[in-house]
């Protein structure tokens, strides 16, 4: 991909990287700054990610960009953000010399990717409290989905969360997109040595216990952080508070989760149970891949009330024996691509969100400001990043 020589930063009359024409920036996170762009190759709308050297940085941010934007281009579905090109170009904006940048002007890495709009799913659970039940079964069978995608091809996310789960504006149905491959490793590839020795990755609120010990994180950390996100879904909490995340974190490690009936009383008994089975503390004794917990979501939906009975999934609530660890998924081919992105977004618009079919009215109660894949809230602007 070619870019303007160093020293002509873009604006809207000169396009990064000759292609993107700069609309508006709508968020910047720890890692980097997002711009809604117009094609010039296609005329349609979309965010470009482009790697900070101007703010709080650390000096691998760039090879974990680089990685990002190659696993995430590796997966194509339906649940999964879509990348659509990355390269270098002049950074849009200006760059200050640091100890570990010897060259301001030099290019930097950018990733496209699909503009997404709606909210994300942090955002939607601040304002609108719990979801609807038949939501989050239709939420989690959709990340199930996502991530049983992701690990067939030896990608794990280890930063599931609903701040990187983006649900579309959509006036026909309830879609959700999974986004921020930021600090995904490729198990088996040459992904897995960008963490320095004692450092932990990911959002302590949804870590694994595993992880909080140290440890990488595998599939099976995935799917712990989604029982997580399902249970923050149905109760508008979290089930680990704290004085602060990190004794929160350690509080799994030593207490099972509560059940979800104590804060709210019309959960059905079988979606209680698939939860808690998602967030226990042993790994083996957790649904064996993203798969089969989708099929105990189902299986939940079908004996709830008002669901006609069925016996498909009740096999995946029996009491899991010790056994020896999966082999890991045969990792992909790695994608030839220069280099690419991670973090950070916010849109200044608002939108009305629209999702179909509900089961209570929505337009009263979900009007909530328009983000793009891979954003922060507005709100959460001037915190830390979180992972």
């Amino acid at each position: 991909m070619s870019a303007q020589p160093p020293g002509l930063t873009p604006t809207p009359q000169i396009p990064l990287a000759e292609r993107y024409r700069i609309v508006a920036q709508v968020g910047i996170g720890g890692t980097a700054v997002v711009f809604r762009c117009v094609d010039l190759h296609t005329e349609r709308i979309v965010a470009v990610k482009v790697l900070r050297k101007n703010g709080p940085m650390i000096p691998e941010a760039e090879a974990r960009f680089k990685r990002e934007a190659r696993l995430a281009a590796s997966l194509a579905h339906p649940h999964i953000v879509r990348v659509l090109d990355f390269g270098y170009t002049v950074s849009p904006i200006p760059v200050q010399r640091s100890a570990w940048v010897d060259d301001p002007d030099a290019l930097v890495p950018y990733l496209a990717m699909e503009y997404v709009y709606g909210t994300s799913l942090k955002e939607l659970v601040r304002r609108r409290g719990a979801l609807p039940i038949d939501w989050v079964w239709n939420l989690g069978d959709q990340l199930c989905s996502a991530l049983a995608a992701a690990h067939a091809l030896g990608v794990v996310h280890r930063d599931m969360k609903p701040q990187n789960v983006m649900i579309l504006d959509s006036k026909v149905e309830l879609l959700a997109k999974l986004t921020d491959f930021g600090i995904a490793r490729q198990v088996g590839g040459d992904y897995t040595t960008l963490t320095g020795t004692g450092e932990i990755l990911g959002t302590p609120d949804y870590l694994s216990p595993e992880q909080v010990l140290g440890e990488p994180g595998g599939p099976s950390s995935d799917l712990y952080a989604l029982g997580i996100v399902l249970f923050e879904l149905l109760t508008g909490r979290l089930p680990f508070e704290a004085d602060t995340p990190l004794a929160a974190a350690s509080r799994r490690m030593m207490v099972d989760a509560p059940p979800l009936t104590n804060f709210r009383q019309d959960i059905p008994e079988a979606l209680q149970e698939v939860v808690m089975v998602a967030v226990r503390r042993e790994p083996s004794e957790r649904f064996a891949n993203a798969l089969e917990l989708a099929e105990a979501l189902r299986w939940s939906r079908e004996q709830s009330p008002l669901v006609e009975p069925g016996e498909r999934g009740a096999w995946a609530l029996e009491p899991r024996k010790s056994r020896a660890p999966d082999p890991p998924p045969t990792p992909a081919e790695p994608v030839a691509a220069p280099d690419g992105i991670p973090d950070g977004i916010v849109e200044a618009q608002s939108t009305v969100l629209r999702v179909a079919p509900p089961s209570q009215p929505l337009d009263e109660a979900l009007d909530i400001p328009a983000q793009v894949a891979g954003e922060t809230p507005a709100d959460l602007m001037a915190a830390p990043p979180e992972s």
